[in-house]
């Protein structure tokens, strides 16, 4: 049962490790209690095109709102360029930099990170849905 328990509070963490600020959300991540961090280091992993369609579909967001476009490649090469949603999927799949990180992921939440601080935030939210979920008498304990 342990390992049902632990799929279930899993997180993704996609992050650029380049960045100093993303390395320090990483670092503030690890420190949530009783959920396992998925790290994507999007320096050395990359996503398929389906999994940035379905982030971008838990973040309610369109896929050309995942791009940062105050990265350098995406002002030298993309900027005022058109894209339809299958080149922005292929584009954003094959140059993983130009995305928005850091991103958590989970079966229950998704976000930008935008500060290390947001995680005290979402371990009180995560705890929460933990309550509610054993109340339903929903949880694996």
């Amino acid at each position: 049962m342990e390992t049902n328990k632990k799929s279930d509070m899993e997180i993704k963490f996609i992050y650029n490790s380049t960045q100093i600020k993303e390395r320090e959300a990483l670092g503030y991540a690890k420190s949530l209690d009783q959920h396992y961090i998925n790290e994507i280091d999007l320096e050395k992993e990359t996503l398929t095109e389906r999994h940035w369609a379905e982030i971008a579909t838990a973040l309610k967001v369109e896929l050309k709102e995942l791009i940062d476009e105050n990265n350098d490649y995406y002002q030298d090469e993309l900027k005022g360029k058109d894209f339809d949603e299958q080149d922005l999927l292929q584009l954003i799949a094959s140059h993983p930099q130009i995305i928005k990180t850091p991103i958590i992921h989970s079966t229950r939440l998704t976000r930008f990170i935008k500060s290390p601080y947001d995680f005290n935030e979402m371990d009180l939210a995560f705890e929460e849905i933990k309550k509610h979920l054993a109340n339903k008498g929903e949880s694996d304990e």
